[in-house]
């Protein structure tokens, strides 16, 4: 390969300026740790950054690409770290003052045709790359590594400090479905996703579900409209790096994103009697990180705001690690994903909140994802006799399958659904469940419990503006109602053991999912769901 022209002596410089013309890249692959080679060449790339180097017979020069296309995404240099790299690439070394001590921070490497002299260091294991950059003695002249987002964060922050390298970690993520505006459909854009603050992870979404709660706040309709926004809360994906204080997840671990969350230090995470963290805990008009008021999704510098803490409509996003469960790297992640909210959310509702004992009866609102998971909940608990309500009659024979043994359509009774349901069960069930976030059926659901014993539990989100109204006898002839977020599991703590008990055919999950969509089509998923077809579409993320 020739010289860089503006480089050599005589020549007239221009800079600052992006060099690079000779580049190989690697096929993604599902997991980080495995890697095809695409097209090799002389220069030596990292699977996430654009660094490349030649040597040459006296000099070298690093080459500094800005962006190169990899696959479905792309990287692009910080700007601090873009300065450093002009600097160096504005410098030429003697090949006999030090050049052999010069180490490269490459996770995959492929040394094709490259000068002898060079003795570069391609070692794969993190600690043992570390060690080798610590033998580096004092004074060389050339020391240059990519510091690459495997790495913990704390081996990161030791080389920076040690003047080894530069850190660029900020993906441009080519395929999130962003919401522009409120009911519009999403449009897949081209963002940058930053990396991860402190106590936060970036993950790589593999599959994401299309929950109701997605739809609900992305028609804005009695909620606070917040946009541009990515959606998504339901969700399987890999860690791809960690930010500070992250000592619990680690790259390549399997996760389920949450949408609230678990610190394990607060009273209501030590509490026995309730999953609602101080600090995690579910917040639907937040749009940004915790860490720092900021969002992790900007475009063009514009930023894009967070939804639930997961923004997994992104096949890269960021989340607080208290809002991610580690499970079984073998569950399949087109399967649990659905345990990240709604499954768990309906099945938690009735087993560890209203907790029907065997040959109880059980009303169940709203024949949903989330009504459905409530439904074998109680079929799980033994329930005699469950009772749907839902105002579209084709959802019953599906309900059939988890359990549901009657149906009622309010709309087929000149009289309220909940005296309707009182003289069918001879003064009201034992236990009743509200999946629909309509105030009116929170109604129904507490004022059709049996006096004495019985107890509704609320689980859709109501409009900001709702106001739930009965009568105080209702109460005072003990009934009692009750409310619950993510059917009271923790998420840390809760979730893997729900994912064992699929691994172990003990929980079914696969009759829940109904569609499956490619990212590309992620519009038709909420067709699905707005048209009332689908419990469950997977979205496959990269297709």
């Amino acid at each position: 390969m020739e010289r860089h022209k503006d480089f050599d002596e005589g020549q007239k410089p221009l800079f600052p300026r992006i060099f690079g013309h000779e580049a190989g890249g690697y096929a993604a692959a599902d997991s980080l740790d495995i890697l095809q080679p695409a097209t090799l060449s002389p220069l030596m790339i990292s699977e996430y950054i654009s660094l490349t180097s030649e040597v040459l017979t006296k000099t070298w020069y690093t080459n500094v690409l800005a962006r190169i296309r990899i696959n479905a995404f792309r990287v692009e240099l910080a700007r601090e770290s873009y300065q450093d790299l002009l600097a160096l690439a504005a410098a030429s070394v003697d090949a006999e003052a030090g050049v052999g001590n010069a180490v490269y921070m490459l996770p995959s490497f492929y040394n094709h045709d490259c000068d002898p002299n060079a003795h570069i260091l391609c070692i794969q294991n993190a600690e043992a790359r570390l060690k080798a950059l610590h033998d580096v003695e004092e004074g060389e002249e050339l020391r240059i590594c990519y510091i690459d987002a495997s790495m913990g964060h704390d081996a990161r922050q030791t080389l920076l400090s040690k003047g080894f390298g530069f850190q660029c970690n900020c993906l441009r993520c080519l395929s999130p479905a962003v919401a522009w505006e409120a009911g519009k459909p999403l449009v897949i854009e081209e963002v940058e996703v930053a990396p991860p603050q402190e106590n936060e992870v970036r993950l790589k979404i593999l599959f994401t579900a299309l929950c109701h709660s997605d739809v609900y706040f992305w028609e804005a309709k009695g909620q606070k409209p917040l946009f541009p926004r990515i959606f998504g809360h339901e969700a399987g994906g890999i860690v791809e790096s960690v930010g500070e204080g992250v000592t619990e997840l680690k790259p390549g671990d399997h996760v389920l994103p949450i949408f609230t969350g678990e610190c394990k230090e607060c009273r209501h995470c030590k509490s026995a009697e309730s999953n609602l963290c101080e600090t995690l805990r579910f917040d639907n008009d937040r749009g940004h990180m915790l860490a720092d008021g900021k969002t992790r999704f900007s475009k063009n510098g514009q930023p894009i705001y967070h939804f639930l803490g997961t923004s997994t409509f992104s096949e890269y996003t960021v989340s607080h690690a208290g809002c991610v469960a580690k499970i079984n790297p073998e569950a399949p992640l087109d399967k649990v994903c659905v345990l990240s909210c709604g499954v768990s959310t309906g099945m938690g509702a009735t087993l560890n909140v209203a907790k029907p004992q065997k040959g109880q009866t059980v009303a169940v609102f709203g024949l949903g994802a989330v009504g459905l998971a409530a439904c074998e909940g109680a079929r799980i608990a033994g329930a005699s006799r469950i009772i749907g309500v839902d105002l579209n009659p084709a959802r019953f024979d599906r309900a059939k399958n988890f359990g549901v043994t009657e149906f009622v359509n309010p709309k087929d009774h000149d009289k309220p659904v909940q005296e309707v349901i009182a003289e069918m069960t001879d003064g009201g069930v034992d236990r009743a469940v509200e999946c629909t976030g309509s105030y009116q059926a929170m109604i129904s659901a507490f004022e059709c419990v049996h006096d004495g014993w019985g107890l509704a539990v609320l689980v859709g989100v109501p409009s900001k503006d709702d106001a739930f109204k009965t009568h105080p006898l209702n109460f005072l002839n003990e009934r009692t109602v009750k409310g619950t977020i993510f059917g009271n599991y923790r998420p840390r703590t809760d979730i893997p053991a729900r994912v064992e008990k699929y691994m172990n055919k003990e929980l079914e999950l696969d009759k829940f999912i109904t569609h499956s969509v490619p990212f590309s089509e992620i519009n038709k998923a909420f067709d699905y769901m707005l048209k009332g077809e689908s419990l469950r579409c997977v979205i496959r993320m990269g297709a």
